[in-house]
């Protein structure tokens, strides 16, 4: 495991900075020239290191992934990595997880605003003859990790190793081995809506306690909730993922980034299957609610000796 870990992309096993920077890259519709695409992308690893350079303990990381329309076009001669597919839509109701538009998919991570956005604006110019920046979001710690409906976020994420084995791929072929599926969605809150909702409900709701951030017993927890509907068992066992999620936003429209890892891509989209779908009970995740999916993304994030091999100048 240590060695898959060595072999990661920084930015997929570290800590949630308090301010990210997420940007979704399409290519252009014409053909491209392949030198011209390498050409392109071989400036992000040169832009990342001049940055980070400016201030070494703000800790910025640059995470690259791709989608399964851009593989084949930027990766001719490797195979598409074996889970790897467009974000499948979802529906059930009037619930609903669009699939949207996105091939190259970049996490900015530091302790500064300032530097993620430098990074984010010289990306963005280097990639402009190829690809168009289709969304470019900044999040940012809220309070203590929580989201913008005032629960804490990510308290079940795995820690240290339990991490690295819940994120990275250990089997596969040389070019999957220590990289990771990754998926993608932006939500906005329907905040007045949720603010009218009493603490106890909301916490019904969550599946934790607001103020404490305790999860509810068996006995108070009812099936709906957000974390019950969310996990994912196989056999009785929890199959982990790791969320970097980040609040962005203001007063007007905010929401929450969802970006959650996972060494098999089914984990991630087994978890949205139960939380958007009524079972037998009429039961889904009673958050979705409360809250509207605008995006869906997947992505292949590989692992950084395969992007050092290609495009490190």
């Amino acid at each position: 495991m240590n060695e898959l870990v060595s072999l990661a992309q920084p930015g997929v096993l570290s800590n949630p900075t308090t301010h990210a920077e997420f940007l979704t890259f399409a290519l252009k519709d014409q053909w491209l020239n392949i030198d011209q695409i390498n050409e392109a992308l071989s400036q992000l690893p040169g832009i990342e290191k001049s940055i980070r350079q400016k201030d070494t303990s703000a800790g910025l990381s640059v995470t690259m992934g791709f989608s399964a329309n851009s593989w084949p076009i930027l990766f001719p001669d490797v195979p598409t990595p074996s889970e790897l597919h467009d974000f499948p839509a979802l529906a059930d109701g009037p619930r609903i997880f669009p699939s949207t538009s996105g091939d190259i998919f970049l996490m900015v991570k530091s302790e500064r605003k300032d530097l993620n956005f430098q990074v984010a604006k010289y990306a963005a110019r280097a990639l402009a003859d190829v690809a168009d920046l289709v969304e470019d979001i900044q999040g940012f710690k809220y309070l203590d990790n929580r989201d913008m409906i005032d629960f804490v976020d990510g308290t079940e994420n795995p820690l240290d190793e339990e991490r690295a084995e819940a994120v990275l791929v250990q089997e596969g072929s040389d070019n999957e081995m220590g990289g990771s599926y990754l998926t993608v969605q932006r939500y906005v809150d329907r905040h007045q809506d949720w603010d009218a909702l009493p603490t106890e409900q909301q916490e019904k709701v969550v599946g934790r306690t607001k103020m404490d951030d305790i999860e509810l017993s068996d006995d108070e927890k009812p099936a709906w909730a957000h974390n019950e509907k969310s996990k994912v068992e196989v056999d009785g066992e929890e199959i982990k993922m790791y969320r970097q999620n980040r609040p962005y936003g203001n007063a007007i429209e905010h929401g929450t980034m969802f970006v959650g890892f996972a060494a098999s891509a089914s984990v991630v989209e087994t978890s949205l299957k139960q939380m958007i779908t009524a079972d037998e009970n009429g039961d889904y995740d009673k958050l979705l609610d409360f809250v509207e999916a605008k995006t869906g993304t997947n992505y292949f994030v590989p692992s950084q000796r395969f992007l050092d091999a290609r495009f490190d100048d």
